[in-house]
């Protein structure tokens, strides 16, 4: 007898051997005997999550295919092994870990990629324009959300309520709050309150 898979891909361990007593479904596939696992290889499935404040670039990412350019890589070598585009955003962000589920899909004609491997996943989301860099400490957490202490002309602070697109690393895009060329305070914000005095 002859047995169709339903997708292509590659062949795990059998579970069975020749004279092995299995069972069909009949409707029920809990009941059925495995035979073998088949995966497919290609396009593979990158599974990754994102933080909540990277929302606004996921719906950019995926409005536009172009911007949601996937690049894998491995082991800090920035050389990629895999290019691919994103084609999932979970409906909810994880109230636990504060992240949202997405996938990409990658083609793997050569098989170079192999199911469960870990890579790091690189977004390309395009140029978000109207956007002012500042570091990424100078950004401090509150039950209102994020804000920052910009320093004004007469050398006094202002809390100032900023949203924050993108954070990388040591910098952090704010996409509201503050304007390109405005000061602000880097070290000892715990000290201050809204109208302290300051000195470079």
């Amino acid at each position: 007898a002859t047995i169709t898979a339903p997708i292509s891909g590659r062949l795990g361990a059998v579970s069975v051997a020749v004279g092995d007593l299995v069972t069909v479904s009949n409707g029920n596939s809990s009941t059925a005997t495995p035979l073998v696992t088949i995966t497919q290889m290609d396009p593979l499935q990158v599974n990754f999550n994102l933080p909540e404040s990277n929302l606004a670039l996921l719906h950019k990412a995926l409005a536009n295919p172009q911007q949601g350019a996937v690049t894998l890589t491995k082991d800090g070598d920035p050389t990629p092994i895999g290019k691919g585009t994103l084609d999932f955003v979970d409906s909810s962000v994880d109230t636990a870990s504060g992240t949202i589920a997405t996938r990409a899909s990658i083609p793997n004609a050569d098989l170079s990629l192999w199911p469960g491997q870990y890579v790091n996943v690189v977004l390309d989301a395009g140029i978000m324009p109207q956007m002012t860099s500042v570091p990424t400490v100078a950004v401090q957490p509150s039950q209102k959300g994020p804000f920052v202490y910009v320093v004004k002309p007469d050398n006094t602070v202002e809390m100032r309520p900023v949203q924050v697109a993108l954070t990388e690393g040591e910098n952090s895009a704010v996409s509201q709050g503050l304007k390109s060329g405005e000061k602000v305070v880097t070290e000892g914000q715990t000290r201050l309150k809204d109208g302290a005095a300051v000195h470079e």
